[in-house]
């Protein structure tokens, strides 16, 4: 009878749940083969008077399947209030973890679910709590794009994950301009935090060829002088990215024209190894040295001759190249 009692509970048959728990003898708490509940199936269901029917046959809230998902995870992925605040009522953890180490206000951002979030809030859920990946709700709050939700969730703005990625950098990496404005508002944010890999978030921001935030970045102050682990800067980027406007953008706001990577490239040799004549014209007409060459003692017009660029050795040579 318990199978049949599970059954029902999957499919929302009321009057048969309420029948066989009359007639007595079932395990209100019985599992299936992946450890779920009548409970469970419920509150994924959305069937709130079943859930009812089930606390007050006495089902464990807490009780959790195979992977120690709950019926509150359940209910935090489908966004249903009033069941979740039976479930809370009754004595559910709100702070409970599956074995990913997600609480029901991880589930619920991962979910995009804005006011769910809130509620869970204002019910008591921990912002602070990670899952096993390092991740925070406000990583999560981040990834999605949940602008409304950040400042919400911020604790330590600058709280940085497994990878050394803050959410700031990770709200770039994922071309997330609002919530980006959204962070840069927090007075206590730090605008040039290095993750693991050495990127600052406006390196990030010229890796993916995002103008808009590179502009909010630089607009905000961000140190244009930060190098990536092999030199290269934020301008060696761009200019190897082909990305013109935000090459002019940078130029404009006085960063560093001849500054070299590791290599000893400047960003014009850069331009002239990838064939791009715009951003080689640009360098060059706001003052960049046609004749500096790298540690192997090659130039600009040295690499452009080599490989058939003739319009950027043609700029060179009118720039007074001579090498």
């Amino acid at each position: 009878m318990d199978a049949i009692f599970l059954n029902a509970c999957k499919n929302n048959q009321k009057a048969i749940v309420q029948t066989l728990l009359k007639k007595g003898g079932i395990n209100v708490d019985k599992r299936d083969g992946m450890g779920n509940t009548a409970l469970f199936y419920s509150c994924q269901k959305g069937a709130r008077d079943i859930v009812k029917i089930l606390i007050e046959g006495g089902a464990d809230v807490n009780l959790a399947n195979n992977q120690s998902t709950s019926p509150l995870h359940m209910v935090s992925q489908s966004g249903n209030k009033e069941i979740l605040t039976i479930l809370l009522d009754n004595g559910a953890d709100i702070n409970a973890t599956d074995k990913e180490g997600k609480t029901a206000l991880i589930y619920s951002l991962a979910e995009g679910r804005t006011e769910f979030t809130k509620f869970l809030l204002s019910k008591g859920a921990d912002k602070s709590i990670k899952d096993n990946d390092g991740h925070s709700a406000l990583d999560y709050a981040t990834s999605r794009g949940l602008r409304d939700t950040v400042a919400l969730l911020v604790g330590e703005p600058d709280d940085k994950n497994s990878t050394g990625n803050t959410p700031l950098h990770q709200a770039v990496w994922n071309n997330e301009a609002e919530v980006v404005g959204a962070l840069l508002k927090i007075n206590t944010i730090d605008i040039n935090a290095i993750n693991d890999q050495g990127d600052s978030a406006l390196v990030l921001a010229c890796m993916q060829n995002n103008l808009r935030i590179a502009e909010q970045l630089v607009n905000a102050q961000a140190d244009m002088l930060l190098k990536r682990l092999d030199g290269n800067s934020v301008l060696h980027y761009s200019t190897g990215r082909g990305n013109k406007e935000i090459v002019k953008l940078l130029v404009e706001k006085g960063m560093d024209i001849n500054s070299k990577n590791n290599e000893g490239e400047t960003p014009l040799i850069v331009a002239a190894i990838c064939g791009f004549n715009e951003i080689s014209a640009l360098l060059i007409d706001n003052g960049a040295n046609v004749n500096e060459k790298d540690n192997g003692e090659h130039s600009a017009l040295h690499y452009a001759s080599e490989k058939g660029y003739n319009e950027i050795v043609e700029q060179l040579i009118m720039a007074g190249a001579d090498s």
